[in-house]
């Protein structure tokens, strides 16, 4: 029988120290039916050089090159080349375990699933912090049980830690422009896929590093509540109605008011219709505390 392909999506800019240990553990995955797709995003060092010297030894290998457009620009650009019947997205200053794949898509097929997801391992280079789940879970999508996952964790706000059937992939786009792009396109997988299955095994190794394409230059801290405003807008669309995206809007909003305003600026007025929306949707200790900290501000209200 025909094993399936595994379109693998790189986007590159700015890893020259990372990217070969990036692609070696692609290369050596336990599961060979692979399509390597590596998109040069316009990057300024050797990364796409190395990678090509990569390409001219294994065939599975192909580098496109494209003028920058962010993360978001190359994953998408990277879809659109995507022939596998599943699609894994994968950060160039990231690395696999070597049994990802083969792991990923024996329980994808075994459960007839739409989206496997795995645990992840955080490291520094020094220290790793293992972010798994605790068994095998498979949830059908009757009345959107998978969605409700979308508030349980950052496991299942991330894009990389899954394998997506291509039919469900190629219906999500990484918004444009956007830092955090994840908390937009894992909300619609979820959304979107049928069944949804889980492993308590960590494939990613999540590289903490403030120079790669998605984790370096300058961050957008509003980004975050952008794409959930996003989500939100695109699911109503469909007629998908959910109040807990109300209640994760306000409180991505309080903790951008709380949590930037010493390091960066400081807010000194906003919408009162933000504001009542805001206190509307928070629980009563937050509610306390976003007042406290407007009044102590002096934000003005602006109708």
């Amino acid at each position: 029988m025909k094993q399936p392909l595994i379109s693998v999506i790189i986007p590159v800019y700015g890893v020259e120290k990372y990217i070969a240990q990036c692609l070696e553990s692609v290369i050596n995955q336990t599961y060979k039916n692979l399509e390597i797709i590596v998109v040069n995003d316009g990057t300024k060092d050797r990364s796409a050089e190395i990678a090509k010297e990569y390409a001219a030894k294994d065939s599975r290998i192909k580098v496109y090159d494209f003028k920058n457009g962010g993360l978001s620009v190359a994953r998408n650009r990277g879809l659109e080349i995507a022939i596998g019947d599943y699609i894994s997205y994968i950060d160039s200053d990231d690395w696999l375990d070597t049994k990802m794949y083969e792991t990923l898509l024996d329980a994808a097929m075994k459960n007839d699933a739409d989206m496997v997801k795995c645990g992840i391992i955080e490291t520094n280079g020094v220290t790793e912090d293992k972010i798994t789940f605790s068994d095998i879970k498979i949830i059908n999508n009757e009345q959107n049980k998978a969605f409700e996952n979308y508030f349980n964790g950052m496991l299942w706000t991330l894009a990389w830690n899954g394998l997506y059937k291509n039919e469900l992939a190629k219906k999500v786009k990484f918004p444009d422009n956007v830092v955090h792009e994840d908390n937009y396109s894992s909300g619609m997988f979820l959304y979107l896929a049928k069944k949804v299955l889980v492993v308590p095994f960590c494939g990613n190794y999540y590289r903490f590093n403030d120079s790669g394409i998605s984790k370096g230059g300058v961050k957008k801290p509003l980004d975050k509540i952008l794409a959930i405003s996003n989500l939100k807008k695109d699911l109503l669309a469909l007629g998908f109605v959910d109040k807990k995206l109300d209640w994760k809007l306000s409180v991505e909003f309080y903790h951008f008011v709380r949590g930037w305003n010493d390091n960066m600026y400081r807010v000194v007025a906003m919408h009162k219709d933000l504001y009542d929306y805001v206190m509307s949707n928070l629980d009563a200790r937050r509610k306390l505390s976003f007042w406290w900290m407007c009044h102590k501000q002096n934000v003005s209200l602006k109708l």
